[in-house]
């Protein structure tokens, strides 16, 4: 073997090794604490759903929690590359989002004294009990005519609730819902998770990177595999 044919054999070598390390390589990709859905790096029904992506697709993710708003943060300031969920409430405007996974129900809690709330517009002039850091969707959020009272928990707006405080509270058929029952208020309120106010898209959030788009859209591909074998009805309800 002459010394140019030993030159391109290392070359070719050396190319194969690199795109090795690049299909290797994970990609960093943040989430937050939420009961059963991902309730660490390792367990949770999203957390399923992420190892799911990657066996359908040639992604390979690292996943990492933080806090919801530090999440939020570090994306709006480019010091993190992507994350889920999120809804479009928080997402920025310019950011790669994927399909929905799942759809998020928004339901209205009242006094059961009153008519049952199933329409966004009957929210318009109440004094409505909201949790920091939650998303609500932009036809609440940007609601001028309603006033939304932000606190830390269900807990504190189901007691607000009941000593008239405020009006009604929107929320979820998981945490609210635990909150009313912990609470012992089931006969005090009224509440049909069955009729939500709002469905919104649950979606992957990624940078809009050259690169960033294309793991936008990739995953994207995965998870409507993921629809088409019944696994995201199977885990989120949502066909």
């Amino acid at each position: 073997m002459n010394r140019l044919s030993v030159r391109v054999l290392l070359l070719s070598l050396a190319y194969l090794c690199s795109l090795s390390q690049v299909s290797a390589e994970r990609i960093s990709i943040y989430s937050y604490y939420i009961p059963g859905l991902v309730d660490s790096a390792q367990e949770g029904t999203m957390v399923d759903m992420l190892a799911a992506i990657e066996e359908h697709s040639d992604l390979k993710f690292n996943l990492k929690l933080m806090p919801t708003a530090r999440v939020q943060q570090s994306f709006i300031a480019e010091r993190i590359d992507s994350y889920f969920p999120e809804l479009d409430e928080f997402r920025p405007d310019d950011s790669c989002r994927t399909v929905s996974f799942m759809k998020k129900a928004i339901v209205a809690v009242n006094l059961a004294s009153k008519p049952p709330i199933t329409d966004i517009s009957q929210l318009e002039g109440m004094r409505v009990g909201a949790v920091i850091g939650y998303s609500y969707g932009k036809a609440i959020a940007n609601n001028p005519k309603i006033n939304l009272h932000r606190v830390d928990d269900d807990n504190i707006n189901i007691r607000k609730l009941l000593t008239g405080r405020i009006d009604a509270i929107i929320g979820d058929a998981h945490s609210t819902l635990n909150a009313i029952n912990e609470l012992k208020a089931t006969d005090k309120v009224n509440i049909d998770v069955s009729q939500p106010i709002s469905l919104l898209d649950v979606f992957f959030v990624f940078q809009p990177t050259e690169q960033g788009v294309k793991q936008c859209l990739e995953t994207s591909k995965a998870i409507e595999i993921l629809r088409e074998k019944g696994l995201l009805n199977a885990w989120f309800g949502y066909r």
